[in-house]
């Protein structure tokens, strides 16, 4: 088992860095986990990457065709770098591998016309090292402690494996597992850690509020349960460590584990690494059997490709849930990287699988990257009340603008208050018959319009769209079909006779769809024009902006100057090969999400 217990030879070795705090060591520890982490001997990318080789080899996992090598070693600090698995130069010298395979991951990679020899064993990882819930009720230090709180519902099975990861990471030598934990990056490049200046690189996207709000759920999650489970934990490993006391008459060879309470770093680090490296393996044949959410070491280290994948993982040596007794291999369940016989990649080459088929907004939360040459990437709307700060659908109409100051300011009020009720009964609508908060358009508009879009795109645009009366019959009739038992005709029929108006029409509900889709669109570009520096303030409040200086007089020259070293040129960055990562990345999504966003608008406006 990956938790078990550390010899005493490993133990005695491990204590040679901890013997300075045997006085006080529960003070050193706590301290050292506030410390930036330097790099020691031994620490260094390349040292790292062999580290973790020899310690997946040591527990039964096999790399006939990789080798495990730090990404960009040259470029990140000692302790933020990531690593990725390249082939080695044996690679092409391997055999296919036997086809008793329980199931497959990462679709995507074989397909038609693909040779058809089969597929080669690049990496192979007893299915025993895996970290996941049963990993951690079994860890030999606190796995009772793990069952108690997950049985009393303290914990959810994947908080379980972020506390495992705090747990070993606080552990240091001492932890079995020190040297795949090491290996896993000190700081992820996730919109979730983005210092503010990082974040201003979002700022008019939905990752920008998306990554605040995280942060904010976050926080509570760790005050509500990650903390008061930590803390149990912690404990059960204190009194584990106390039971082994006594060695030369002094504590635990090399001191006790810190029982500080959780801090929001190391919260934020186990939630990172556990959904940017979790799979979710299959564990039979059977498409309906349940699957059992895993980090697979050394399997995690497969970087991602949208374009060209060249490998892909499967579960091997299990039948419904259980090891497969016929498994010609004889190595029990476990977890392959496979490549195709006759197209593995060539020596020296990164093994690169699919993550599956997502946006860069979705890979940019999750695994911290967005890719330009995204196949799959695609434009998120959000409604237009949800961008606008007071939930207005539009302008006042021409009469309210007649009226006096004061009055309008009033009416402008009520309208307001007006609108915002009937957003709220366009989320009860929605959620009613199920449809999407947002909508997922393809990055290029169809040819057919609104007709080549998906439909539940274009109902939810529709319910976005609807008038106030039309809003409140839809509901009226949803509500009698749910709750009074009425057929749908005959719900419709007095949702009409209550509201005194029928029901809309395809070209009204077309109309409604089409305004919403413009409406949406003008709010999302104004939010990004208003966040990269491209239309000034007074602009954006509906102010003239003030008058500058003389065409190209040095004042106007000067504060051209000024504003476009101040303005975020994301195309610009998104191309620079030099640019940090955190900046790039954040670039290259934001490019793409005001581009999608003009060209749909340039298309809807043609759209009838």
């Amino acid at each position: 088992a990956p938790f078990a217990v550390a010899s005493l030879a490993a133990a005695a070795a491990a204590a040679t860095g901890y013997v300075a705090a045997a006085r006080d060591p529960v003070r050193a520890d706590a301290a050292s986990q506030t410390r930036k982490p330097k790099a020691a001997v031994g620490s260094l990318p390349y040292d790292r990457a062999q580290s973790v080789a020899d310690w997946l080899l040591a527990n039964g996992a096999t790399l006939p065709g990789v080798h495990i090598r730090p990404v960009d070693a040259g470029r990140a600090h000692v302790e933020e770098h990531g690593m990725g698995l390249y082939a080695s130069k044996d690679v092409h010298a391997l055999e296919p591998a036997s086809s008793s395979s329980s199931s497959s991951g990462g679709g995507g990679f074989f397909g038609a016309g693909r040779a058809q020899a089969g597929p080669v064993t690049l990496a192979s990882v007893p299915l025993a090292l895996a970290l996941t819930s049963k990993a951690c009720v079994e860890h030999e230090a606190v796995g009772e402690c793990f069952r108690s709180l997950m049985d009393d519902d303290v914990i959810d099975e994947r908080m379980a494996v972020m506390l495992l990861l705090i747990l070993e990471r606080r552990r240091g030598a001492r932890s079995p597992a020190a040297p795949y934990v090491e290996a896993i990056p000190a700081r992820f490049r996730t919109p979730l850690h983005y210092s503010d200046d990082e974040s201003r690189g979002l700022a008019g996207t939905n990752l920008h509020d998306a990554a605040s709000q995280q942060r904010k759920t976050l926080d509570v999650v760790l005050r509500e349960r990650a903390r008061p489970a930590g803390a149990r934990l912690f404990g059960a490993l204190r009194a584990w460590e106390r039971a082994r006391r006594g060695w030369f008459g002094r504590t635990f060879v090399g001191g006790f584990t810190s029982s500080a309470k959780i801090s929001e770093d190391e919260f934020r680090w186990a939630y990172s690494a556990y959904w940017s490296r979790a799979l979710s393996l299959p564990m039979g044949d059977d498409p309906t059997a349940p699957t059992v959410e895993a980090i697979v070491p050394g399997i995690d280290f497969a970087n991602h490709s949208c374009v060209a994948p060249n490998a892909r993982w499967e579960v091997r040596g299990v039948v419904r849930g259980a090891p497969d007794p016929s498994d010609p291999s004889g190595s029990g369940p476990r977890v392959e990287l496979l490549g195709e016989f006759g197209a593995t990649p060539a020596p020296g080459e990164e093994v690169v699988i699919s993550y599956g088929d997502k946006t860069n907004e979705e890979l940019l939360f999750v695994h911290g990257f967005a890719d330009r040459d995204n196949p799959h990437d695609a434009l998120v709307l959000q409604p237009p009340w949800v961008i606008d700060e007071f939930g207005e659908g539009g302008d006042l109409n021409d009469g309210m603008k007649k009226v006096s100051s004061r009055s309008a300011k009033e009416l402008s009020k009520e309208t307001r208050e007006l609108r915002m009720e009937a957003n709220r009964s366009r989320e009860a609508l929605r959620k009613f018959k199920g449809l999407p908060a947002q909508v997922v358009l393809p990055a290029v508009p169809p040819a057919r319009g609104l007709a080549g879009l998906d439909d539940d795109v274009v109902k939810t645009l529709e319910l976005w769209g609807l008038s106030p009366r039309a809003l409140e019959l839809e509901l009226h009739a949803e509500v009698a079909t749910r709750l009074a038992g009425l057929s749908e005709r005959e719900a419709r029929e007095d949702a009409e006779r209550t509201v005194g108006r029928s029901s809309p029409t395809v070209a009204e509900r077309r109309a409604a769809a089409l305004g919403a889709l413009r409406d949406a669109l003008d709010a999302q570009g104004a939010r990004l024009e208003a966040a990269t520096g491209l239309r000034k303030n007074d602009e954006k409040n509906g102010r003239k902006a003030p008058r500058g200086p003389a065409a190209g007089s040095r004042a106007a020259i000067a504060a051209a100057v000024k504003a476009a070293s101040e303005r975020r040129v994301d195309e610009v960055v998104a191309a620079d090969p030099l640019a940090p990562p955190v900046v790039k990345a954040a670039a290259v999504y934001r490019s793409g999400v005001a581009r999608m966003t003009r060209r749909y608008a340039n298309e809807a406006a043609r759209w009838k």
